[in-house]
């Protein structure tokens, strides 16, 4: 089999030169194209912000299992999670929050984030074709949460793509068991249906022990998914999709205590059940100079959680929830020659979220203009976007970001960036009965960086310094419990360095980040590491394909953790893949394969040592 590059921790097409080879693809990544960036498709070496871009096959050669696996390999990313598969997971990007990370499905955000930052772990990793992510403000593009970067996940093919079907089963440790089925269909010469379903099970174990209280309880998940979608090209210039996804999980939980009056412990194993139907469809114009997209979609998610320990009838809800988001957003792109590009459009979005226990209901809409322009001369780039957000509840919000790049040399460029950003109060930190505060400002942001990129025969290294500024940081108050905002400044100030290069048969690709993320009064944001560093050898022997995967992540403060702090931590993961026939693999993955005990977030227990094996069949 042809040799599989993961580029920058799982493909990072952030520099020009950078190629990316994987089994049966021979696309180079000078053709990458992207669309998050700047909300049109360009290729990934015109982008001036740090960008990386995981394909398909990235994810099937690491053998990942969740998205999170996936993303935490990326540069600037820590994650927290409480417990094994299932639990809920929460990304930070460059320090920041977790709902200041702008998270998009196929350029729609998702609905629950009516409520605040996106739990990865619910959304099928089986349906993803490949992630975009990008980092830094770029709420001059995308509006509120845009503060620390954008992740966009892309499930529907082009209608171009030839057809495929991939078939895949396995098992591992904890009982898991796996099975999905996807494909992609020419209809005549002008259609494409895609399908793709799939199940996992996973028993799972005791992510949060307490003697005495929750002995033998196990934290297990299951999900059910599927999706389908046609695409359509109706003319050389005019092509359209239309689309519908469905995902149903379970998993299970702990929120057992004490009871401060008594004494008593009291046991609640917890199960929460999520569901979300979501459909869109869409229009792209292409005469050439002159291109334009329109997407309308509509999400329905549902939150049932209730306390499967409970010895009495019925069983009351602990958390039983509704949210709905309608959106619609036309973009423009207009080439006005070789040197000049100009980007605009429209934003439209109501969300809604309904507490059926209180039968509160609560819905805003938001709107949002935006202008981008990018300028090319010789070896000067230029990007200019700027955009207006007007709000039903927190009113008008402007944003704008300037960005230039300065080749030095042939393989020397000289990028820097200065822009704003906000963050609206979500719904939940607004209204809600038992949390919500009404009078909430959004927060606001500054964001510079600086990076110099080189790309040589031998080696691509990325180096970038940032910092950012952030004004009525939300928080919660732990003796109200209710949320508020911050006096003063928060700041963040970091360095990325990333590389790519080949020692012999090895392929190596890592990243180091050193940050400093501090609040208004100068004291650690809770659960942020100072410095991570992360590391993917991948190399091809014949038939066999293997990835090996390193991540250190430095001591952090955490509340709930010994002393106030959780201790470092580092972890391997490798997978092999046999190819039996050139479209039949055998697969192998040992997640943790030295066995560390550790913990993200304090109190939860991260698995140990596990397995997985599955067999792979392409054609």
């Amino acid at each position: 089999m042809k040799k599989t590059l993961l580029a920058l921790a799982v493909t990072s097409v952030y520099f020009p030169s950078f190629s990316s080879i994987a089994a049966d693809d021979k696309t180079q990544a000078d053709d990458v194209m992207v669309v998050t960036a700047n909300r049109f498709e360009q290729p990934v070496t015109s982008v001036l912000a740090p960008f990386n871009v995981v394909t398909r096959q990235d994810i099937d050669k690491v053998q990942a299992k969740t998205l999170t696996e996936v993303i935490s390999l990326l540069p600037g990313v820590q994650v927290t999670q409480n417990g094994g598969r299932g639990q809920l997971a929460s990304i930070m990007v460059r320090g920041t929050n977790s709902d200041q990370v702008l998270v998009l499905v196929d350029g729609i955000r998702m609905a629950r984030a009516a409520k605040g930052a996106v739990d990865f772990n619910q959304i099928p990793l089986t349906q993803v074709e490949r992630i975009e992510f990008t980092r830094g403000a770029r709420a001059a593009l995308y509006g509120s949460e845009a503060i620390g970067g954008v992740i966009n996940i892309i499930t529907l093919a082009d209608v171009d793509a030839p057809s495929k079907t991939k078939l895949n089963v396995g098992i591992g440790s904890h009982n898991y068991q796996e099975a999905s089925a996807s494909g992609a269909y020419k209809v005549g010469e002008n259609g494409l249906l895609q399908l793709a379903a799939g199940y996992e099970d996973d028993e799972g174990y005791n992510v949060k022990p307490q003697p005495g209280i929750n002995d033998g309880d196990k934290h297990g998940f299951s999900s059910r998914n599927a999706m389908i979608a046609y695409h359509q090209r109706f003319s050389d210039t005019l092509k359209g999709f239309i689309s519908a996804r469905w995902y149903k999980n379970q998993y299970q939980y702990d929120s057992s205590y004490v009871d401060f009056f008594t004494g008593e412990p009291v046991h609640q194993y917890m199960q929460s059940e999520p569901e979300l139907f979501d459909y869109s469809a869409g229009l792209d114009l292409d005469l050439g100079r002159y291109q334009s997209k329109i997407i309308a979609d509509y999400q329905h998610q549902t939150n049932y959680d209730y306390n499967k320990a409970a010895t009495t009838l019925p069983v009351v809800a602990s958390q039983d929830e509704k949210f709905t988001q309608r959106n619609l957003q036309w973009n423009n792109h207009y080439t006005v020659n070789e040197n000049l590009q100009l980007v605009g459009g429209v934003d439209w979005r109501k969300e809604s979220w309904k507490d059926k226990l209180s039968t509160d209901a609560f819905s805003r809409n938001n709107t949002g203009v935006y202008g981008i322009g990018l300028v090319n001369v010789n070896d000067f780039s230029l990007e200019s976007s700027m955009r207006l957000d007007d709000n039903q509840q927190y009113g008008s919000q402007f944003t704008y970001n300037v960005a230039g790049g300065w080749y030095i040399t042939d393989e020397v460029q000289l990028r820097t960036s200065y822009g704003t950003a906000f963050k609206a109060p979500n719904l939940y930190q607004l209204y809600s009965p038992s949390y919500g505060t009404e009078t909430l400002s959004p927060e606001k942001s500054k964001n510079a960086e600086i990076a110099v990129v080189a790309n040589y025969s031998l080696i691509d290294l990325a180096v970038t310094g940032y910092r950012m500024e952030i004004d009525n940081l939300i928080g919660f108050n732990n003796t109200s419990w209710k949320y508020y905002n911050e006096s003063g400044k928060s700041k963040i100030k970091g360095i990325e360095v990333e590389a790519d290069f080949d020692t012999g048969f090895l392929s190596h690709q890592l990243n180091f980040d050193f940050k400093d993320p501090r609040n208004s009064k100068g004291e650690r944001l809770d659960r942020r590491e100072k410095f991570s560093f992360k590391w993917v050898g991948t190399a091809s022997f014949g038939d066999l394909d293997s990835a090996l995967t390193y991540q250190y992540h430095g001591k952090r403060p955490d509340q709930y953790g010994p002393t106030g702090e959780l201790p470092a931590y580092d972890t391997w993961d490798l997978a092999l893949t046999y190819w039996l026939q050139p479209k039949l693999a055998l697969k192998g993955r040992v997640a943790n394969l030295l066995d560390e005990q550790y913990e993200t977030a304090g109190g939860y227990e991260m698995p140990g040592r596990t397995y997985y094996t599955s067999i792979n069949y392409q054609f």
